[in-house]
């Protein structure tokens, strides 16, 4: 499992009394305290106090990069209406090589016309705002990818003209790419197209629905998603010969069969910082308690030396698959 942090920057006027230095001095605190990725979002006004401190999310990223070591840096996300895509590519091949690879651009069409109007930006209508983030979409997937020769782009809103950029990753194939939301005509169907991940804020009840509408816009540019359901909040999955499993965002371990899940468990809320929890001491109390009765009765224990060689196989596995970004297929007796 892995944690991120959408850390404060000012929208919610988190640093109301405070000077600007002392905010950002909070903020490195704050990304320092061990998190796998820190994210901020694209915002020029504070929410409730114009006046309030707003930091920008392009300066404020590369000053954390180059303090925090090693955690991924996302962006969730970019208003596309607020700046020119080839620049926004630009800064983001900029990023990625100065982070060693560590960017996650997440893109928006923005939604507060009051931003808008103070900056002096246009804000046209939904429709219009959709149709540029697609055409930023399109040209952002294109100028930080590895292999990419010099192209041209002829859009609505926006174009390019042989444009070429060095450097173009912090060495992947591509700077990842992210978008928000649940609309299924247009959002999904840019996931599928151009994105690396997805944030879906939908309620539990309503994402299987919403999941099974994003694989179809998948399979509609010939790319099949995985099923059942999509486990992009988290690392891993452990994929068998008749099923799935899986440790979802809400602490179930569930496994997939057909086209449905069943929860095979369901972990109690922990400190997985605290080595003297009493959650995790239960269960390996537990193991040891059942290796001593086990010992007595002259039976095998219910946790035997194979299911620790084939956990040690899967852990081996999955680092392996964070270290190369493919799947490592196991064989397990």
């Amino acid at each position: 499992m892995k944690v991120g942090l959408l850390f404060p920057h000012g929208y919610f006027n988190e640093f109301e009394g405070w000077t600007a230095t002392a905010a950002w001095e909070r903020i490195l605190e704050i990304a320092r305290l061990g998190f796998d990725s820190l994210w901020t979002g694209e915002h020029v006004l504070a929410k409730w106090d114009r006046e309030g401190i707003m930091f920008d999310c392009v300066t404020l990223h590369t000053a954390v990069a180059a303090a925090v070591p090693r955690v991924d840096i996302g962006f969730g996300v970019i208003n596309s209406t607020f700046r020119n895509p080839a620049m926004t590519a630009k800064l983001a091949s900029t990023l990625d090589t100065i982070s060693g690879g560590r960017l996650i651009v997440g893109l928006g069409c923005g939604f507060k016309v009051s931003e808008a109007s103070a900056f002096g930006v246009p804000f046209p209508d939904m429709k219009v705002r959709l149709a540029i983030l697609g055409e930023h979409f399109e040209i952002i997937s294109r100028i930080p990818r590895r292999d990419e020769a010099p192209f041209t782009f002829q859009g609505v809103h926006a174009r390019v003209q042989d444009v070429v950029n060095n450097p173009r990753t912090g060495g992947g194939d591509h700077v990842r790419l992210a978008i928000g939301g649940h609309g299924k005509n247009v959002t999904f169907r840019l996931a599928a197209k151009y994105c690396d991940e997805i944030n879906v804020d939908l309620p539990e009840e309503d994402m299987a629905e919403a999941m099974a509408v994003l694989a179809d816009r998948c399979g509609e540019i010939g790319y099949e998603a995985p099923r059942p359901g999509l486990a992009s909040t988290w690392e891993f999955v452990i994929v068998g010969s008749t099923g799935i499993i899986e440790l979802d965002p809400y602490g179930r371990l569930r496994l997939g069969r057909g086209d449905g899940w069943e929860v095979a468990a369901e972990m109690p809320s922990f400190d997985p910082l605290d080595a003297s929890d009493p959650i995790r001491l239960r269960a390996y109390a537990r193991q040891l308690e059942d290796l001593v009765v086990a010992a007595h009765d002259g039976r095998d224990p219910l946790v035997s030396g194979d299911e620790g060689r084939r956990t040690t196989a899967m852990l081996t596995a999955a680092e392996a698959s964070a270290r190369s970004g493919e799947a490592v297929r196991i064989e397990v007796d």
